[in-house]
């Protein structure tokens, strides 16, 4: 049987099987590199900036007060659940506000499952609901993008993956779907990758949903930005979350001409003009997985732009041509949350 690896699972392995971050558990958060832009966030993950300068940042949330047991590929779970994910608002001038809330957030032992990204795109607000965790509650809504008219937030269009992944299967390891990221090509035509399924989707409003391509190795795809050409640059956690494992592809007409290999646990990519800019999740050393790094990547290799970070996970570059970044994707000890960090570029 093949065990598959969602982002989601391999998050909580990596805590349970490496014991990663000690120090840090012990002592504390340790000093960051940047500027501390908000803090005391609960499994902060996607962020982008809107039309306004305003920087949106999807918050998974710490659960609730609702307890139960889910079974999922790792065994039995305790969850605690609530509606304390939501979608923030950062102004220009430093105004913190709530621009979404309550939405569903499952605080399993290791790590939340809930909201995963906000992308702004046209007049449109798009939302990526990650699902559960480790186990699946039958909730409708997991694994779902979902359309936000941006002046009123009514919501436009909901696309829901678990039918698709059930149905199809193209990775062929059976059933596990994990909505990722999205990103538009020229035409309109909405790609979304899919890290439990191993696949990249296309939709439109006419077709629906697509099968682009499918990774049958379980390489796990997190993060996907379209240039301007059309080319697509695809960021994988990597198969078995093996050290340099991680790696970004860059298609171009339906066909791999590059592949930045030797990276680890690749979370979210930027492509901004010809620099690719990764985030990774966690960096390995001889001593085991430690704190992550924001690099850039070129054929011949990586260079840090940041390191020492706990847990990153998504990136974005302001208006003032500096990159915001979020930290404290997993809680490494009770108590312990993330935040945005901003750097400043040479």
């Amino acid at each position: 049987m093949v065990t598959k690896w969602s982002l989601r699972l391999v998050i909580g392995l990596m805590v349970v099987l490496f014991g990663l971050l000690p120090a840090m558990a012990q002592e504390g958060m340790p000093p960051l590199p940047g500027e501390l832009v908000l803090g005391d966030l609960g499994s902060p993950r996607g962020l982008a900036f809107d039309n306004g300068g305003n920087l949106l940042v999807a918050v998974a949330g710490t659960g609730g007060e609702t307890s139960f047991t889910l079974s999922g590929p790792d065994g039995e779970q305790p969850v605690s659940a609530g509606l304390s994910g939501r979608i923030v608002s950062i102004a220009p001038d430093g105004t913190v506000s709530d621009l979404i809330v309550g939405l569903p957030s499952y605080a399993f032992p290791m790590e939340t499952g809930g909201v995963y990204r906000i992308i702004p795109h046209s007049e449109s607000l798009w939302l990526l609901y990650s699902g559960t965790g480790s186990g699946n509650t039958g909730a409708y809504w997991s694994d779902s993008i979902v359309e936000y008219d941006v002046d009123t937030l009514v919501v436009e269009t909901v696309i829901n993956l678990n039918n698709f992944e059930a149905t199809h299967d193209p990775d062929g390891n059976g059933y596990d779907t994990n909505v990722a990221d999205i990103a538009w090509g020229a035409d309109g035509t909405l790609y979304i990758v899919d890290a439990g399924g191993n696949d990249l989707l296309s939709w439109t409003s006419e077709g629906g949903l697509q099968l682009v391509h499918a990774w049958s190795d379980n390489p796990v795809p997190t993060s996907i930005e379209i240039a301007e050409n059309g080319d697509m640059y695809i960021g994988f956690l990597g198969a078995g979350m093996a050290p340099g494992a991680g790696k970004i592809e860059h298609w171009s007409n339906g066909e791999l001409v590059e592949t930045f290999s030797g990276l680890n646990t690749v979370t979210d990519i930027l492509l901004d003009g010809e620099t690719l800019y990764a985030v990774q999740l966690t960096v390995f050393t001889d001593q085991g997985p430690g704190p992550g790094s924001v690099i850039t990547v070129t054929a011949d290799g990586a260079t840090p732009i940041a390191e020492g970070l706990p847990a990153p996970f998504g990136i974005a570059k302001g208006p003032d041509d500096a990159l915001y970044v979020t930290f404290g994707t997993i809680a490494f000890a009770p108590g312990m949350t993330g935040g945005v960090i901003r750097l400043t570029l040479p």
